[in-house]
């Protein structure tokens, strides 16, 4: 199984194996198609391991689990819960019965790793069902977790898992993923990666999806603008996406990657995120500590006015003001 980026978490999971000190739950958080069912996979593999040394990736546990797919779950102890519920979450009966089977001894080894992917969505019922058995499992069980945020869950939730950040690859790393994994060509490969921050799930779909390369190619002209000071420019790009509440927030969020990428560049930071280099190199040349949480607020506060349903209009129309005062 190969893993791009990420190498803090990988490397914590083997310490914590080697040392038979594995938590009996934790969530994997953070961007989606950063890689977090990928790692649970991995979690779940040095895991369950019967290897000398986990993961092997050799011994029949570990081979069951490198086939495992979004449809197919060879290995009898790494438990996929399904997704229930009118929200597609997970309902409370689907919660009773894992709490039941958890009772149960595993099938072929000495444990068994549950999954909840993807846990956004899942309601305050579902969760106090789980707490009991988060906080007190038996010794066999480990629950994995994943979602976009920490804050998808309960205090007492939290606190009783061992949370771990998945942090984007950098740009490099995401382009070989594109072309050694997924056959991209190298040229489309290198453009993908740089739209998309190092965030290999995104990369894909924005190859396959012009409106996502559209979005991508406002976010930077927008950028340009506001280093420039070109205040017409940057109306009109805003303007494109006043009748669409869901790209307006898109752009949003690529606008205020672009405005942390310029703060980054202008100390000779590493880590950038956004889609567009040069447009951050820009505003980076005019860019101070004052400027930048000025800009960052002014996205932010649009951002939340989005989310409280205020005319996308005239959120638009606010924040270009905001950007260039």
């Amino acid at each position: 199984m190969t893993i791009y980026g990420n190498a803090p978490i990988l490397e914590l999971i083997r310490t914590m194996a080697a040392n038979d000190r594995l938590p009996h739950a934790a969530l994997l958080y953070g961007e989606k198609g950063r890689g977090r069912k990928t790692i649970a996979r991995y979690f779940a593999m040095t895991a369950l391991c019967t290897g000398d040394q986990a993961p092997c990736g050799e011994c029949p546990s570990c081979r069951k689990i490198a086939q495992d797919t979004a449809e197919i779950h060879p290995h009898p102890d790494f438990i996929w819960v399904e997704h229930s519920g009118k929200k597609q979450g997970f309902s409370v009966e689907t919660v009773r019965n894992i709490c039941k089977d958890a009772i149960v001894a595993p099938n072929d080894g000495e444990r068994k790793v549950y999954l909840f992917a993807d846990c956004d969505s899942m309601d305050i019922r579902a969760q106090n069902t789980l707490l009991k058995l988060t906080e007190e499992p038996p010794s066999h069980v480990l629950l994995l977790f994943t979602a976009e945020h920490r804050n998808a869950f309960l205090t007492t939730m939290l606190s009783r898992m061992m949370p771990l950040a998945v942090r984007p690859c950098t740009p490099e790393e995401c382009r070989k993923a594109l072309t050694e994994d997924h056959g991209i060509a190298s040229a489309e490969a290198e453009k993908a990666a740089a739209a998309c921050g190092g965030n290999i799930g995104r990369a894909l779909a924005w190859l396959s999806n012009p409106e996502m390369q559209a979005l991508t190619a406002a976010a930077a002209e927008a950028t340009q603008a506001v280093a420039t000071r070109r205040l017409y420019d940057l109306l009109r790009v805003l303007a494109q996406f006043e009748k669409d509440r869901f790209k307006a927030a898109e752009l949003l969020r690529l606008l205020d990657l672009q405005v942390r990428d310029a703060m980054l560049l202008k100390y000779g930071m590493t880590g950038l995120m956004g889609c567009d280099r040069n447009s951050a190199e820009a505003l980076s040349g005019v860019m101070t500590v004052r400027r930048f949480r000025a800009l960052h607020d002014a996205v932010q506060e649009a951002y939340e006015a989005l989310d409280a349903n205020v005319s996308v209009k005239l959120v638009l129309a606010s924040l270009g003001g905001s950007m260039l005062t």
